[in-house]
């Protein structure tokens, strides 16, 4: 509940920014990280947009009742999250790790390439969803996937231009 309410205020404070809130995670020790980008994708994330969010942060979450020892604010990195749908429209095609919130064959960690998820089991177009492109030395396989059925999804490390699809 508290998390949903700084992801709340945070959020409403970048997107005011121009910031897109990516990820924001609180630790115990009362350390609060939160990771942005830029909502229209042009440019990236620098040194001064991260100073000119935490101090519009440091004004306005004390407003907000909203308590914290140390506040990081920083770009999602070459390994970000995805979280959210246009997370995996923007980087498709991109070699990504995934964990599923239930195994598939006693796994639940995948790395692949992400593919948009053309057809179901039975032949029909899907409408939403999305594949992961396992390869192995002899065989390609495709795992479908929704962001619903994740616990968590990552780009694997690796140096790229924005909007720039990996293949």
């Amino acid at each position: 509940m508290l998390l949903n309410r700084w992801e709340h205020v945070v959020s409403d404070i970048a997107v005011g920014m121009g910031y897109e809130l990516i990820d924001l995670e609180m630790c115990e020790s009362g350390l609060v990280r939160i990771f942005i980008d830029i909502v229209d994708n042009t440019r990236d994330v620098s040194v001064k947009d991260c100073e000119l969010l935490t101090r519009q942060l440091l004004y306005q979450l004390p407003v907000e009742n909203l308590a914290f020892e140390r506040l990081e604010v920083s770009s999602p990195g070459i390994d970000r999250k995805l979280t959210k749908a246009s997370h995996f429209e923007r980087f498709m095609g991109s070699r990504i790790k995934i964990s599923l919130k239930e195994s598939v064959d006693n796994i639940k960690n995948f790395e692949g390439i992400l593919r948009k998820n053309e057809f179901g089991g039975d032949g029909d177009v899907l409408e939403t969803g999305y594949a992961l492109e396992l390869l192995d030395t002899k065989h390609k396989f495709t795992l479908s996937f929704s962001i619903g059925e994740l616990s968590s999804a990552r780009l694997v490390g690796e140096t790229f231009s924005k909007g720039r699809k990996h293949e």
